[in-house]
């Protein structure tokens, strides 16, 4: 949408996000080992909700909405990471969610620099600037073709690095026509092997920035417990 209005679109990255949201079930901790010393049997009782505990993420998220719902914004009823909020001069500004980052996208820079602003106001932010990457995929921006291309290098650079193929020949179509795969016969990998890792590595690509090998991703899935 913001590429093909021609929209503003920055990230925002909340720092130490979850620390911002209090704990609230009473809880204590000992201190991990390097710290000061203490007594042995020492516990500290959590205030904050601490990275590793079971309800941080859900803590930061109430957290976060209730705040930009102070400064005006809405939820969306289908997508609860979505928020709209308009300005009183600048319109419409679109805030998307991804736990501690946010994408902000308006028509105006002085309207995504308004939400920016209340949002640090309360948070401790890093200012992106316009949106180059975003939960690890790189996005690419054409603005005067009004498109947005997003692709995943780190990730597929190191999947082939991991399973070596680092040095393997690129190919146009992921899956050979006609190819046949069976649960039973001869040739099957071994027990133990990392079929499943690599399904699910590149399941995770298609469901992102490769929609294109979705097919041939699910044929594979059909072999988890016998590859």
């Amino acid at each position: 949408m913001a590429a093909a209005k021609d929209w503003e679109d920055h990230h925002v990255d909340v720092k130490t996000a979850f620390l911002n949201a209090k704990m609230d079930k009473e809880m204590f901790i000992k201190l991990p080992d390097g710290t000061e010393p203490g007594e042995a049997d020492e516990v500290f009782r959590l205030n904050l909700a601490l990275y590793g505990t079971k309800q941080a993420g859900r803590l930061w998220g109430i957290k976060l909405e209730k705040e930009l719902k102070a400064m005006g914004a809405v939820r969306s009823k289908v997508d609860p990471c979505l928020y709209t909020w308009i300005h009183p001069v600048h319109g419409l500004v679109y805030i998307l969610v991804y736990v501690d980052d946010l994408i902000v996208a308006g028509k105006s820079r002085d309207g995504v620099q308004a939400v920016k602003n209340s949002v640090s106001a309360t948070f401790d932010v890093r200012d992106m600037g316009q949106v180059k990457d975003f939960i690890g995929m790189k996005v690419m921006r054409d603005r005067a073709a009004k498109m947005l291309t997003l692709s995943n290098p780190g990730h597929v650079t190191a999947l082939l690095e991991a399973f070596g193929m680092s040095k393997s020949t690129p190919n146009k179509t992921p899956m050979v026509l006609g190819a046949k795969l069976a649960k039973t016969g001869e040739n099957l990998l071994p027990d133990g092997n990392r079929y499943a890792e690599l399904v699910g590595s590149l399941l995770y690509l298609s469901t992102t920035t490769r929609p294109d090998i979705a097919f041939s991703v699910g044929v594979l899935s059909r072999y988890m417990a016998c590859p």
